[in-house]
């Protein structure tokens, strides 16, 4: 039996967008990681941590486009700590 959910399309205006904030990212020298965050059943939360002196930044992969956007917004404008680089 299909599915009769059909997937939406996203725009290209927002897919640039978050290109160009994961590049900033890219910049900053943090990776970004798109991952599913799930665990035993607990769904976990998007978040940045340091892995072997390099900063990583998680966000669940099942994401609307316009979810991931607003959260690298926010991460941009609102570091949570300044050990995290910021150029």
């Amino acid at each position: 039996m299909k599915s009769t959910k059909k997937k939406r399309r996203d725009s290209p205006e927002l897919k640039n967008r978050l290109s160009e904030l994961e590049e900033t990212l890219v910049q900053r020298g943090i990776h970004l990681n798109y991952d599913l965050l799930e665990a035993a059943g607990l769904k976990l939360k998007d978040g940045i941590c340091q892995i072997r002196g390099e900063y990583h930044l998680f966000i669940d992969r099942r994401k609307s486009i316009a979810d991931k956007i607003e959260i690298l917004q926010d991460y941009l404008e609102h570091p949570l700590s300044d050990d995290i680089p910021q150029n």
